[in-house]
């Protein structure tokens, strides 16, 4: 009987796993598109720039306000956005490219994506890459600051 089951164990264990990374690629989207939406929102309720900031190499992402906007333009602080100050992608859903304005990035660290207090951002594409060569991107339309997801 052990046999049986450590047997039909040994054959669902891809397909467990599989899922499981689906599972987790999901939740790291919805938290992805959740900040880029926050960081919109924010800007808009509190009339103040917004930026999402990122580092590539480390897959993480997360979000700055302008501190006294009345005063000084350039001081940016850490935005806590949707109970975290930041997002980390899992280490196999890579960040590829990212467009910004219509042009690419590369893996400058420091190009942020800009939501402006009227609404309108950068205009951005995050173009990601799982670990079965999928790639997805997320979409920051430029007159709206909308953020969607095409695979």
């Amino acid at each position: 009987m052990m046999i049986i089951i450590a047997i039909g164990f040994l054959a669902l264990r891809p397909g467990i796993g599989n899922v499981l990374r689906s599972a987790e690629k999901r939740t790291a989207i919805r938290q992805l598109v959740g900040l880029l939406t926050s960081a919109r929102t924010d800007a808009v309720a509190k009339g103040r720039l917004v930026r999402v900031m990122h580092d590539s190499a480390a897959g993480v992402f997360w979000a700055e306000a302008q501190v006294a906007p009345a005063f000084d333009r350039s001081e940016f602080g850490v935005l806590r956005l949707l109970g975290r100050e930041q997002v980390r992608l899992p280490e196999w859903l890579i960040l590829t490219d990212l467009v910004i304005a219509g042009q690419s990035t590369g893996d400058r660290v420091s190009d942020p994506i800009y939501f402006d207090p009227d609404g309108h951002a950068d205009g951005a594409i995050l173009c990601l890459l799982d670990a079965n060569g999928r790639e997805l991107a997320v979409k920051v339309a430029p007159a709206t600051g909308r953020v969607t997801v095409s695979v």
